[in-house]
């Protein structure tokens, strides 16, 4: 056997007979009981070996450098569509060292002529053994890889952040350019070693749609959505969207270094309380798997901006990432209370990505005061939208049997937020009654339009389900404690039940000119960053913070995307489930309506709407 061979069998034996330059590890099975003594000898190296019917060649591992084969074999083990069973025979020690009965010489010779070859050298090959096609499956590294990752330290110099010019490729744009389908996919997208698997594509939905399901790395069924106008977009927008949430669960790019309790860290450290917590009551619940908040609480922090202190600030953990507890062998704390993606935005830049989350906040912040507070909205003249795809949209969903509605809840903050709803028309009591959803931007035609495609698909699939759930809907909509998760919302409020519950939106009659949405208008800005610049002075004029989280892994970077979570402290957020409803410690929410002219007096608790929001 040659010298940079390791193994024995005919795949060892035929690599052999021409001794390639680099170190070759190879098996007619399973077993990779050699790779560490490989990995350990410093050099690089390359592990072949079969799998009942293929042999699997690659990638080269190059020790010290990021991307391995344990790398290759972490997002092989997540995909989400892998033959489950392989799994299971892959940790049976006779099947995995018996050779594969498929294998022959001349299947043996053509790895030898791919390790001549050098192909594998940031990927791997797949050889097929029925007909020896070969399949070509490239991979990132594994940032939280034990064998080649090496995540820097969180610091408050890496949370510095400063900003620079964007220029925009024309005026009315909020994104420095498109995203390219062909590069995402090259990226990231594979079925079988992928971050995220093919996505797929609904075709008889309203309006194209597409669904990218995130690798199963700790979690299952994380996936991104793309609605847009043609299917190339929408599959380029689920996979970020999918990457945008693969950077919300948990820290891929840093590692966590300060634990402390807030009386420790205050000079530094964001208060949890303006966050928003539960009522005291909520933490005394069997079902609670939150701690209540105190001073004293030990928890991990991670460092953030503040723009209106300009300097990096702390911020707990379970705040900054929702999903810690699923990071594989994580001991994570338990959260202060119920989190999710609120904030979490992408960007090809990080002007971009913060501009995004500011955005999401503000959409979000808008709908629940719009619902808590009850206040009577300004009705927008879909008829009279000067871009003629509201129409056009507008009309498909109606055809469906709804009318459709958008009302204006730009807050005193004047970036521009809308409520768009969906009124059955046809009387059926199998159908959803209300279905309801909201849309930010910069420009209010591209809010009202971003809200109405994201309506769409709403209506169509909840039409599906509901006459299977009426009967829950309506014990639901009775008993508010019974919506425990997000897809609970919208079938409580979709039902005859909960009708009445919008009157205070639907029974205005204040129509308002496409020339008076968004309460002033947004400069025309020509950079990106001047955008930017005015919506964080709009949100710290409204008396908000803009803290910035730095998502961004080795991951994002590879496209050169930037992911963050914005937190604006004070605004409300969004949650799911009515036992996470939070609204303790958020004295904006009394006070605004009241600013606002639609509250004679600052409100009460009392005066809450007590129902379960209806955001889908």
């Amino acid at each position: 056997m040659s010298s940079t061979v390791i193994g024995d069998g005919l795949l060892a034996a035929a690599v052999a007979r021409r001794p390639p330059e680099v170190l070759v590890v190879a098996r007619d099975g399973w077993d990779t009981g050699d790779w560490a003594a490989a990995h350990d000898l410093g050099r690089p190296w390359l592990p072949v070996w079969t799998e009942l019917g293929r042999v699997v060649v690659g990638p080269l591992v190059r020790p010290g450098e990021p991307g391995c084969v344990w790398c290759l074999q972490k997002w092989r083990s997540s995909a989400p569509r892998r033959e489950q069973w392989t799994g299971e025979l892959r940790g049976h020690d006779r099947i995995a060292a018996e050779p594969s009965h498929w294998l022959s010489d001349f299947a043996a010779e053509t790895v030898r002529e791919l390790v001549h070859a050098g192909a594998a050298e940031d990927c791997c090959w797949f050889l097929d053994l029925r007909d020896l096609s070969l399949a070509r499956h490239a991979f990132l590294p594994d940032p939280l890889c034990q064998v080649c990752g090496a995540l820097p330290d969180d610091t408050a110099a890496r949370a510095e952040l400063t900003l620079r010019s964007r220029p925009k490729p024309r005026a009315g744009a909020s994104r420095i350019g498109d995203l390219s389908e062909s590069r995402l996919t090259a990226l990231y997208v594979d079925a079988e070693t992928g971050v995220v698997a093919p996505p797929t594509g609904l075709s008889g939905s309203l309006f194209p749609l597409a669904e990218a399901v995130l690798a199963e790395y700790g979690y299952r069924g994380e996936a991104g959505f793309g609605r847009t106008s043609d299917f190339a977009a929408c599959r380029a927008t689920a996979v970020a969207e999918a990457m945008e949430r693969l950077g919300g669960q948990w820290a891929w790019g840093k590692r966590t270094t300060v634990r402390g309790s807030y009386a420790e860290l205050a000079k530094d450290a964001l208060d949890p309380r303006s966050l928003g917590l539960f009522p005291p009551e909520r933490y005394q619940q069997p079902d609670c798997t939150y701690q209540p908040f105190t001073e004293d609480a030990v928890t991990d922090w991670v460092w953030a901006y503040s723009f209106r202190e300009a300097r990096p600030v702390l911020v707990p953990e379970t705040y900054a990432y929702y999903r810690t507890d699923w990071r594989p062998g994580a001991e994570p704390d338990k959260p202060f209370t119920f989190e999710i993606s609120n904030g979490c935005a992408l960007g090809g830049c990080l002007e971009e990505a913060i501009l995004h989350g500011i955005l999401e906040v503000v959409e979000r912040d808008a709908f629940l005061m719009t619902w808590y507070a009850r206040l009577p909205l300004p009705e927008v003249d879909l008829a009279r939208a000067p871009d003629p795809r509201v129409g056009l949209v507008v009309e498909r969903i109606e055809r469906a049997g709804y009318r459709v509605r958008a009302f204006d809840m730009t807050l005193a903050e004047g970036i521009p937020a809308f409520w768009v709803l969906a009124q059955d028309t046809t009387g059926d009591t199998t159908r959803p009654k209300v279905l309801c959803t909201s849309g930010s931007a910069l420009d209010p035609v591209s809010g009202v339009l971003t809200a109405l495609r994201e309506l769409a698909p709403i209506v169509e699939q909840e039409v599906r389900r509901y006459p299977a759930e009426a009967e829950r809907a309506r014990k639901m909509a009775a008993d508010p404690d019974l919506v425990r998760v997000m897809s609970d919302h919208a079938l409580c409020s979709a039902t005859q039940e909960a009708f009445d519950r919008f009157d205070f939106l639907l029974s205005g009659n204040r129509v308002v000119g496409w020339e008076e949405l968004g309460r002033r208008p947004w400069p025309l800005h020509t950079d990106l960053r001047d955008d930017l610049t005015e919506a964080v002075g709009r949100m710290l004029a409204g008396g908000m913070d803009v803290v910035v989280v730095d998502q961004t892994s080795p991951l994002h970077e590879a496209a050169g995307l930037h992911c963050v979570k914005v937190i604006a402290p004070g605004a409300l957020p969004m949650t799911f489930g009515q036992q996470n409803r939070r609204t303790t410690g958020l004295p904006r929410l009394l006070t605004v309506p009241h600013r606002l002219g639609h509250a004679p007096h600052p409100l009460t608790e009392a005066d809450l709407n007590p129902h379960p929001h209806p955001f889908p």
